[in-house]
């Protein structure tokens, strides 16, 4: 670990740990709201994650470092650029008929693009999260803030 800054995300949703599970791990689910981008994995630890733009084209990729369905999963970052690979996590906490979403992206070096640019599109993310399962829908999702970053 080290002591650059990390980037730290935090919001309350009106669903069940269930439903916010899948959100996070099912690509269908999440191509509604990542901007058209499909995350796959088994969601084994040890397993590989990908990230695919909407072209089908690699953007990032990962290992599955912790996986606790419906409270935790936990996986390395790497945008296949010049930058050492960053650590995402997803907690999920029950809140009585609400469910708390932790995002937590760190392990940036000292200088870091992917950093300057997740940073942008981790609130957008996460508001189609909350929209999507609050009303059905993932609304007007602005565009990343660049291509390949998230």
């Amino acid at each position: 670990m080290n002591n650059t800054p990390k980037l730290v995300y935090v919001s309350t949703i009106r669903t069940t740990p269930t439903k916010l599970w899948e959100a996070l791990t099912d690509p269908d689910f999440i191509q509604q709201y990542w901007f058209g981008r499909r995350n796959t994995s088994s969601w084994q630890v040890g397993e590989v994650i990908e990230s695919r733009s909407p072209e089908g084209e690699l953007e990032w990729q990962g290992k599955i470092l912790k996986c606790i369905p419906e409270k935790e999963v936990t996986f390395s970052f790497d945008t296949l650029a010049d930058e050492s690979p960053s650590t995402v996590r997803f907690n999920i906490e029950a809140l009585g008929e609400e469910v708390q979403l932790t995002i937590t992206h760190e392990d940036f070096p000292e200088v870091s693009a992917v950093r300057d640019r997740v940073s942008g599109g981790w609130p957008g993310i996460i508001a189609g999260i909350k929209s999507l399962l609050e009303t059905g829908s993932a609304g007007d999702l602005p565009s990343p803030c660049a291509a390949g970053s998230h």
